[in-house]
């Protein structure tokens, strides 16, 4: 049967305005796609010029103002003191070598006004390591009936046969210096001392003396740790470490003159329990980590960090606006009047002193009174950790040596982040107790300005009773 015309048209104008449909739809994306390729072009074309004003290839953290009239460098004229290397004297010369000039290098011809002219340069003369043989003497004693044996009280080992060559006590001490206060990886250690003084010793050698010199240093450490336990104002913070694939942290107790460290597995308020024990009765100096705050050190005297609150209140306030922002510029400027107080009190009268630190007071029990009622929901919250830390909040200005931050112990946790990116922390226990002795000592003698040196060399050659670091 032959299909009928009429039908066959309208189907065919059917699939026509289909058709146109589709067409329009396309045209439509299509122009909506150059419009976006137009906005990406200008985009890269703002990127590129942002690119090549800033020239991050040289400069990647320089900013883009610049200063069109930027300041001198160096001190304004009459100000500061002027100091020089002073010229040696003539007994501290070793060697003079003199550059005669004939003629003119240039013409050859005859010279007139000669003058001479002095450079003194300072240098390091080549070092080689310095070969010392010891020879002592053994025999038997019928009383005691034993063998006894003579020790040179510079030998830091009666080793002999094969393991008859050591390494002496200043390599060890300088090695240990490298590893565990600078940060410099055994490999690194190795290559210096080689380079430098051409001592080769291997990466597992210089470990290993290591772990026998935190042995002979840990009566010192002991000593250090009851010193911090005897001492009036302990600062304490913690950082991440690792043992091996294990996490662990690093915790440094430190004041002016001592410094421990510890590594740990747990963050837990048992950590500082066991390094300044349950009768310590200073102020311990801390950020508001809640293991500070546990319910074993709740008689404890303590001072939060001033210097972590202003940051938290700074990042607020940036953050709000309108009235949100009154409490975070409110808190912030007490906190500053008792910063500035604190640097005053040595020169004001000790009334005047005190009237002045419970007006700050009472301004801060007002800011963060609890009926208070707050609109924003950040403001609150910080009231609360404010309140729940109150009375650890200006012990800063009534002691003495107290110090308003926790920057001391910031300071001395820097050493250990350095060495946790270059050394990837400790494989093993005994190597991450090591580490924590060494550092220990290392550090307090930096405090106490003790050469390192020379003290680590004497511990060495200790036979019975370590030598004591020198008093804080």
């Amino acid at each position: 049967m032959d299909n009928d015309p009429g039908l066959e048209n309208e189907r065919l104008q059917a699939e026509n305005a289909t058709l146109r449909q589709r067409v329009a739809e396309l045209q439509q994306q299509v122009a909506k796609l150059e419009k976006r390729v137009a906005e990406l072009q200008q985009r890269v074309s703002e990127l590129e010029t942002a690119l090549s004003e800033a020239k991050r290839q040289a400069t990647p953290f320089a900013r883009r103002k610049r200063v069109r009239e930027p300041k001198r460098a160096g001190r304004k004229k009459g100000q500061g003191r002027f100091s020089y290397r002073h010229k040696p004297a003539p007994e501290e010369v070793s060697e003079t070598k003199r550059a005669p000039l004939a003629c003119c290098p240039q013409c050859g011809g005859e010279l007139v006004k000669r003058k001479e002219h002095e450079q003194f340069v300072v240098d390091i003369p080549q070092i080689k390591p310095v070969v010392v043989c010891y020879v002592t003497e053994s025999g038997y004693c019928p009383h005691c009936r034993k063998r006894v044996r003579s020790r040179h009280p510079e030998q830091i080992s009666q080793a002999t046969g094969a393991a008859g060559v050591v390494v002496g006590p200043r390599a060890k001490s300088l090695a240990a210096d490298m590893k565990h206060r600078l940060g410099v990886s055994y490999g690194k250690v190795c290559a210096w001392l080689d380079d430098a003084f051409g001592l080769q010793v291997t990466r597992g050698g210089w470990c290993q003396a290591d772990r026998r010199l935190a042995e002979q240093a840990r009566p010192v450490y002991e000593e250090l740790v009851d010193t911090l336990r005897a001492s009036s104002v302990v600062h304490a913070d913690e950082t991440g470490w690792r043992i091996g694939t294990l996490a662990a942290w690093l915790w440094v107790f430190t004041n002016r003159e001592t410094t421990v460290y510890t590594i740990r597995a747990s963050r837990g308020h048992e950590v500082v329990i066991e390094i300044l024990g349950r009768e310590f009765a200073g102020v311990l100096n801390s950020d508001c980590f809640r293991a500070y705050d546990a319910q074993a050190l709740s008689s404890w005297l303590k001072q939060k960090c001033v210097g972590h609150l202003l940051r938290n209140l700074r990042e607020m306030e940036e953050k709000k606006a309108g009235g949100a922002v009154r409490f975070a510029r409110e808190v912030t400027a007490l906190l500053r009047e008792g910063l500035e107080l604190k640097a005053a009190k040595p020169q004001l009268p000790p009334e005047t002193f005190a009237e002045r630190a419970a007006v700050l007071e009472q301004r801060l029990d007002r800011l963060i009174d609890e009926r208070r009622c707050f609109s924003d929901a950040d403001n609150a919250r910080f009231a609360k950790r404010l309140r729940k830390h109150r009375e650890h909040l200006l012990r800063f200005l009534y002691v003495d040596e107290l110090e308003a931050t926790n920057n001391q112990a910031e300071r001395q946790l820097r050493p250990a982040v350095i060495t946790r990116k270059t050394n990837g922390c400790n494989r093993t226990d005994g190597g991450a107790e090591a580490h924590a002795i060494l550092s220990s000592v290392l550090a307090t003698c930096r405090q106490r300005n003790v050469p390192v040196l020379d003290f680590l060399t004497a511990l060495q050659r200790a036979v019975r009773q370590p030598p004591a670091l020198a008093p804080p």
